[in-house]
């Protein structure tokens, strides 16, 4: 016969909690977010997003800011995660931003990409930001030269993204790009 239970033995049994039910998000789960800022980025490849505005993704995304990059095919999204972003599917739609970011060759060669950065332009409430060595054609607005001063952090996050990329770049302390005027 075993012995009754006496309460200092009931107190030093371990718990038992129920197990946490995990759910998959639904559409509610998405509307939550839509008063976030937005940062989408428009590239050609995760390694020049990464370089170009690794801590700018970072900062901004640590700040709350719903961050995006849109990039032809498939990649590993593992640089862009580790700076808090996420993939997305590039194509015509755009999703409603604060700031579009875009690398000046998609910009000069993708003419959807253009007018939608135009467009964004002309109703003065979202930044349009070019980076890269190539000029845009001939427009119809100045480019004005911004430089972005990344975070401690954001500088070794970056660090961190450059080499799950493979890449090993010396890391200037400030990102520049050219926001459209």
């Amino acid at each position: 016969m075993a012995a009754p239970a006496t309460l200092l033995t009931q107190l030093n049994r371990q718990a038992q909690l129920p197990r946490a039910k995990s759910r998959r998000p639904t559409a509610q789960d998405t509307d939550r977010y839509q008063d976030r800022y937005r940062l989408h980025v428009v590239a050609t490849n995760i390694a020049d997003v990464v370089t170009s505005l690794g801590g700018l993704i970072f900062d901004r995304a640590m700040a709350g800011w719903d961050v995006t990059v849109a990039v032809d095919g498939s990649v590993n999204d593992r640089a862009i995660r580790i700076l808090g972003g996420r993939v997305a599917a590039a194509g015509p739609d755009c999703p409603r931003a604060h700031v579009l970011a875009f690398a000046a060759d998609v910009f000069v060669t993708n003419e959807p990409v253009r007018r939608l950065a135009l467009a964004a332009r002309k109703g003065n409430a979202t930044e349009v930001l070019l980076w890269g060595r190539r000029q845009p054609p001939n427009l119809n607005c100045t480019f004005v030269p911004v430089r972005h001063r990344p975070s401690a952090a954001a500088q070794v996050f970056k660090s961190h993204a450059l080499a799950a990329r493979g890449t090993f770049a010396a890391e200037p302390t400030e990102e520049g790009f050219y926001s459209m005027a």
